[in-house]
């Protein structure tokens, strides 16, 4: 069998059980695991399944934004150590600007004992941090996205365009080394662009569970923060690819 027909068929099987160990295929082809492995390399390289620890699961396609309802119940341990890491490279006096989303939610709760200014367009981040006489808030506002609970739209980038911070923490839905990181909607790509453009330093924090996952709408590639925050959960392939492609990554433990 060719090489091109048994990639086919790997993801023919991927496509109708999302997931495969690397022995399973090997059983189903007739060929050795590290033939397999080679296979299911050549089609991570491609864009088309993200391997992980033992096997892969093809690229899953996030068509709308998550609730942040939703977004509260996935990966709590996870966005925990993440926020811990961010947070401890955050300085008194410093200003900051913090993405919507459950993850920066979980940055401003471990900021409360610093003396910093925080630019925000969460709503809930904003209520919870105005509770601290330490913290200097501002909210950037806009038309209220029903699914975030934050701000959206064309007077939120024109607040930030008089701003500048030196820390910005930006999350996703979605990353990925070829396709980059991604959003299901234009607004929101245009907005994390408008981050992004009024910090001195930015931050990537997103779990490792949304790797390997995209959307419509890309915002940027990888390569262009100065880091990029996630867990250890991570499969290691992942994790050698993306050192090998120089991405500034840092792993925490979950």
């Amino acid at each position: 069998m060719l090489a091109i027909e048994r990639r086919e068929r790997i993801l023919s099987f991927l496509r109708q059980h999302e997931y495969a160990n690397v022995e399973t295929l090997a059983g189903i082809l007739d060929v050795s695991s590290m033939t397999i492995r080679r296979d299911l390399s050549k089609l991570e390289e491609q864009g088309m399944i993200r391997r992980t620890h033992g096997g892969a699961t093809i690229g899953q396609f996030i068509n709308t934004q998550p609730h942040s309802e939703e977004s509260k119940s996935r990966c709590p341990e996870e966005k925990h150590a993440i926020a811990s890491y961010a947070a401890s490279l955050v300085s008194d006096g410093q200003s900051i600007l913090l993405d919507a989303g459950t993850t920066c939610m979980e940055i401003a709760r471990q900021l409360v004992d610093r003396r910093i200014r925080v630019v925000t367009t969460d709503l809930a981040q904003a209520l919870f941090l105005c509770r601290y006489r330490n913290i200097e808030v501002h909210i950037a506002g806009g038309q209220v996205d029903e699914r975030t609970q934050s701000s959206l739209g064309g007077n939120v980038q024109h607040f930030l365009d008089d701003l500048n911070v030196e820390l910005a923490f930006i999350g996703c839905t979605s990353w990925d080394l070829q396709r980059g990181v991604t959003t299901p909607t234009e607004d929101r790509a245009e907005l994390k662009r408008k981050m992004f453009e009024r910090a001195g330093t930015r931050i990537l924090v997103a779990d490792s569970e949304k790797y390997g996952r995209y959307s419509f709408h890309r915002i940027m590639g990888l390569e262009k923060f100065d880091l990029v925050v996630t867990d250890s959960h991570l499969p290691d392939y992942s994790h050698e690819t993306l050192i090998k492609a120089e991405i500034n990554l840092h792993l925490v433990s979950a």
